[in-house]
């Protein structure tokens, strides 16, 4: 490679050639005729002229070495380019090979041969400012396994099968279908989905001076998830829930679905018992909470093992799985499991739009086991899922709900439980018809050593919906309204609107008297209630409440102590929620 002062040389260097050609005889420097030469002249201070031929022979000659010199310039500064490259390529694979994890610590990389799979890693030299440094002593604990150190200090002890993908571009998006900001690897391979909801809500009780129920501004939920999968079949789900004013784990589980007819899921998560538990997502209800059965019996959020999957072109789904016993609980309290198992057919799910029982549903759930551990729920509730507090408990979610039924302190579910239920769903263009019948038993015995009582079931809710506005639905879902809420100009809209009906009841054996399990005078074993609502869909993200909640109890209640007893009871609700 010519570098730029010998460039500058050769320039020189041709000049003086050329006045020597100028200046010299008839032959150049290969012996060739050269044109006559300027004449001298006998005075030394006159000069001749050359002739008119003589000076162009010599332009043109001066030309043609010019173009050369041009032609000589371009490939010195294209291999001087070429240079620096090489140079930026040698420094860049230098100080990859005196990464940490390159070389476990040891100033050494290694190649797989490109025939072999499972070939052992050779030794290589590490290259450091373009020569070979076959001395440097290995770091401080030693490098990889396979070099008898530390892998902890080097952060890559994997050497055959790590294929060392470095960084990854993604893509972002917004999935309108099944909601949620998405990050995502190119080939979709790898994702990362974030998700959330927050409940805000004003419950207005009738009755005045309740203690320790109150009217008031609540937090029911707000929950993050965090979903996606790593590589496409395998799922994920790490999700966190504020409840009124306790933060605890909500979901954590994978799903191994590489067929949808079986997948496989493993950890903690919504459990297959109840149709409006299991198959209803809570931002989707007609009411602001489910029926008295579910809240009170559902299977709620545990730790177990699930096959579940849909057969026959999604006309069939099912689930079955084993769970610990206790509902909504981050630990087993025994060795003992619960098996639960779910049905829902859909015949007629794939015929044409228009067929009137398109959207027929129904099938059931069963909950089987044999429990010893605490009572949970220990306080039976109108509108609040299973919970292990108190009718004494100080938390928040005791003086928003009102209890019509609270164990005796100490009371355990101890012996065999068995619920089931039976369920129908109808949805037809923006109708939503809901119906359950449950039944089964739960054992609870007063102290540890007590005889176990075994207290029969009983439970139904029928529900309606009806969407004014003229969106259609096929399933429970969040509406995407037609005209979204919007009062600016060209975009004016007043959202979906929706009204709901619902009546249900709950009734217990009378043994949870007898048997000493409850105090009749202050609790009821029946109640019945009534909600009359509206609901406002602002847009897809925002869905308001409105609902008179109306309950009657077999036998009057406490409703503060004294005791005041009451025998119906009225809730005004407003609930304002966000999902996305």
């Amino acid at each position: 490679m010519i570098r730029p002062k010998e460039l500058y040389q050769l320039h020189w260097i041709s000049l003086l050639f050329l006045g020597e050609v100028l200046a010299s005889g008839p032959t150049n420097a290969r012996g060739e005729e050269q044109a006559p030469s300027v004449p001298a002249s006998d005075d030394p201070a006159k000069e001749v002229a050359p002739s008119p031929d003589l000076q162009k022979e010599l332009l043109d000659r001066l030309r043609k070495m010019e173009q050369r010199l041009d032609r000589v310039t371009k490939q010195n500064e294209d291999l001087s380019q070429a240079n620096k490259k090489l140079t930026e390529q040698v420094e860049d694979l230098s100080r990859e090979i005196k990464k940490p994890g390159r070389s476990g610590g040891s100033g050494e990389s290694t190649a797989v041969a490109p025939d072999s799979d499972n070939a052992k890693p050779a030794a290589s030299p590490r290259i450091s400012g373009g020569q070979s440094d076959l001395t440097q002593p290995p770091s401080a604990g030693g490098g990889s396994k396979a070099s008898g150190g530390d892998p902890t200090v080097t952060g890559r002890a994997q050497e055959a099968g790590n294929r060392h993908r470095g960084k990854l571009s993604l893509k972002s998006s917004y999935d309108f279908e099944n909601d949620g900001f998405i990050w995502s690897t190119e080939d979709d391979e790898i994702s990362l989905g974030i998700r959330a909801m927050s409940q805000v809500e004003a419950r207005i009780y009738q009755q005045p001076n309740q203690n320790p129920v109150s009217s008031g501004f609540y937090n029911p939920r707000s929950r993050l998830y965090f979903e996606g999968h790593l590589s496409r079949p395998i799922q994920y789900e790490v999700s966190v829930q504020n409840t009124f004013d306790t933060v605890n784990l909500l979901d954590a589980y994978l799903n191994f679905n590489y067929d949808p007819r079986l997948q496989l899921r493993l950890g903690r998560y919504k459990s297959p018992f109840t149709y409006e538990w299991y198959r209803i997502h809570v931002w989707d209800l007609l009411a602001p909470e489910r029926s008295l059965f579910a809240n009170n019996f559902e299977g709620n959020r545990r730790f177990g093992l699930m096959g579940w999957g849909t057969l026959f072109e999604h006309r069939l789904e099912y689930a079955v799985g084993t769970f610990n016993t206790q509902r909504n609980s981050y630990q087993p309290f025994n060795n003992r499991q619960d098996v639960m198992a779910f049905l829902n057919a859909k015949p007629f799910y794939n015929r044409e739009e228009g067929f009137l029982l398109r959207d027929l549903q129904f099938g059931g759930s069963v909950d089987a086991g044999h429990e010893d551990q605490p009572t949970v729920p220990g306080v039976l509730r109108t509108n609040s899922a299973p919970a292990a507090a108190a009718i004494n408990s100080t938390g928040a979610g005791n003086d928003a709900t009102l209890p019509f039924l609270a164990f005796n302190a100490d009371v355990r579910e101890r012996g065999p439980r068995a619920l089931w239920e039976l369920h129908t769903a109808y949805y037809y263009r923006g109708l939503t018809l809901l119906g359950a019948w449950q039944g089964g038993y739960e054992s609870y015995a007063k102290g540890t050593e007590g005889s176990a009582t075994r207290i029969p079931i009983n439970g139904w809710f029928a529900q309606a919906g009806y969407i004014l506005t003229g969106e259609t639905i096929r399933d429970r879902t969040l509406i995407d309204p037609i005209h979204p809420f919007d009062l600016r100009p060209g975009k004016f809209g007043l959202g979906a609107f929706e009204v709901t009906a619902r009546y249900s009841e709950l009734d217990l054996n009378s043994r949870v008297f007898t048997a000493g399990l409850a105090d009749p005078n202050l609790w009821t074993n029946r109640t019945e209630m009534t909600d009359v609502g509206f609901n406002w869909y602002l847009n897809k993200f925002v869905k308001i409440y409105f609902d008179w909640e109306h309950t009657m109890f077999a036998q009057p209640v406490i409703y503060r102590p004294g005791p005041s007893l009451q025998k119906t009871s009225d809730l005004f609700w407003l609930r304002m929620q966000l999902y996305f």
